[in-house]
């Protein structure tokens, strides 16, 4: 069901993460060139395999939709890349950066729901 509040959180979550993510180019993107783009969106991914994860351990409640809208969607939606990825996988000589992050992020996902459902246990 569509909630106000629940816009809110994700574009404030999204802001957020964009913001975070546009710090770390700013920071790090010269040293790590196009390196950096795989690195977000596979920290990103086990992140949020980790909320998620984390999440589904508990009751389905407003509260935890509420975390699910802002962190899940938002922070981590903002947080990561795909149109970044897209672009550069686009350039033959970086496909392997777009397949990698791809194929890792995945991993880190799957990485990140197993401790997301173990933690608390």
């Amino acid at each position: 069901m569509f909630s106000w509040s629940h816009l809110g959180l994700v574009a404030l979550g999204g802001a957020l993460g964009t913001s975070v993510r546009l710090g770390l180019t700013l920071a790090l993107g010269e040293a790590l060139g196009p390196g950096l783009v795989p690195l977000i969106n596979v920290v990103g991914a086990f992140a949020l395999g980790l909320v998620i994860g984390s999440l589904a351990r508990r009751p389905a409640d407003r509260r935890a939709r509420a975390a699910q809208m802002f962190l899940g969607t938002g922070v981590l939606g903002g947080f990561t890349t795909y149109s970044a990825l897209a672009l550069e996988a686009s350039d033959p000589s970086l496909l392997a950066w777009g397949i990698g992050s791809v194929v890792f992020g995945t991993v880190a996902a799957w990485a990140g729901l197993r401790a997301g459902y173990r933690s608390g246990s």
